[in-house]
């Protein structure tokens, strides 16, 4: 269930101030003496409380009107959503429900009720209207904040299509929202989890149960593990597609003394399972390349190039070993390709500014140069900025002993 939205206690007073005044205007009434003025001045300044962001006193003034009129349908309205702003779902669900009986075309009163139910845990009645308002309202922090919630009345469903349709959704509407990219994850991890479950239940000796064991220890860089899983995935079924490039890919994070060599044979055993893997004759030629093998890492990277012509590691590798060849022209075609679908990477501006100056066009030459360390710099500036942001999230070891 979704947990009490106070942090969306402004959205609430925001959603309200452009609302509800404008409904308790509607709902003046043409008698402007005794009871009537006192209830526009209310009306007033709950509208001028609103504004200034002082929800206690556009509570006091709600409940100065319903002291005066307990039918009045937009002072109900207005004190729930206030209520729901401070995370008093059952008193905003009370408040609501009170507008409700008295209008059911209370403005806001029924999407607010749904979000006061959903906290509540009352996913039942909320659901559908919070489908309904979703699917309604304009973009913005409230359609959000619905289908936030929907989501999260929906996501411990037997039936996980409408929790997945509303995450879909979401994150096409607010793409890169935390609090959205964080909903749709707890979903999918519930569906891993509960996918992993009834696979270890139903096959528990099967090649799927290595192959999901030997992610999880690598997910846990527990790499030894790890192998020892895809092998006996491998066992069970020799031709699993892309096992071997990860076995390999493991040997060379161990960097044991003979990581190289037990990589190559595995990349090797993942070309005779799958012979169009560009991946596994990429990493073959890469090591050779590393190793100064350059006559026998060209034509594996001429191989990875066929098979995938957008890998740019590819056509950036073999451009790096041509070079090693003193083979200038070709290596400078091949960046130029990879640079015209790849134009932010920084290693084919590197590797081309080393064929220029061994061309001898110097100024080219520069540009290219000029180019790397922009990339590298803007490269280098985002990845700091992301951690001093992540740093100064964090609180100070003093701040956290003096709370």
């Amino acid at each position: 269930m979704p947990q009490p939205l106070t942090r969306f206690g402004l959205l609430a007073v925001a959603a309200l101030a452009l609302i509800v005044p404008a409904a308790l205007r509607a709902q003046a009434t043409a008698d402007q003496t005794g009871v009537g003025r006192e209830l526009e001045l209310h009306r007033q300044r709950a509208g001028e409380a609103l504004r200034a962001n002082d929800r206690t006193a556009a509570e006091r003034e709600y409940r100065a009107i319903l002291a005066l009129a307990p039918r009045d349908s937009a002072a109900w309205t207005g004190l729930g959503v206030l209520q729901y702003g401070e995370g008093k779902a059952h008193d905003a669900s009370h408040s609501l429900g009170e507008a409700l009986r008295i209008d059911r075309s209370a403005p806001r009163a029924e999407l607010f009720l749904a979000l006061s139910q959903a906290d509540l845990g009352d996913c039942s009645e909320a659901a559908p209207l919070l489908a309904k308002h979703f699917a309604s309202e304009p973009a913005g922090n409230l359609q959000r904040l619905t289908g936030l919630a929907l989501l999260g009345c929906t996501s411990d469903s037997a039936d996980p299509l409408p929790a997945q349709q509303t995450a879909a959704r979401l994150k096409q509407l607010y793409p890169g929202d935390a609090d959205v990219l964080y909903a749709s994850a707890e979903l999918y991890t519930r569906l891993w989890n509960e996918s992993a479950g009834e696979l270890l239940a139903a096959h528990p000796d099967s090649f799927r149960v290595h192959q999901l064991a030997g992610e999880v220890y690598e997910a846990q860089k527990n790499y030894d593990q790890a192998i020892r899983e895809y092998g006996l995935a491998l066992a069970a079924n020799p031709r699993l597609p892309r096992l071997h490039f990860r076995i390999g890919q493991l040997y060379l994070q161990q960097s044991g003394p003979d990581a190289d060599a037990k990589a190559i044979e595995e990349f090797r055993l993942e070309q005779a399972a799958d012979p169009n893997s560009a991946v596994a004759a990429l990493a073959i030629a890469e090591i050779d390349r590393h190793q100064h093998k350059l006559d026998e890492a060209k034509p594996l990277y001429e191989q990875a190039v066929q098979l995938d012509p957008h890998l740019v590691e590819a056509r950036v590798g073999l451009a790096q070993t041509l070079i090693g060849l003193h083979q200038l022209g070709p290596a400078v075609e091949q960046l130029h390709i990879a640079l015209a679908d790849h134009p932010e990477n920084a290693q084919a501006h590197y590797a081309l500014m080393l064929a220029l100056r061994e061309q001898g066009k110097l100024p080219e030459a520069a540009a290219e140069m000029a180019t790397f360390r922009r990339l590298q710099t803007a490269s280098d500036s985002n990845f700091q900025g992301k951690l001093n942001a992540l740093l100064n999230a964090r609180p100070q070891a003093g701040d956290a002993l003096s709370k």
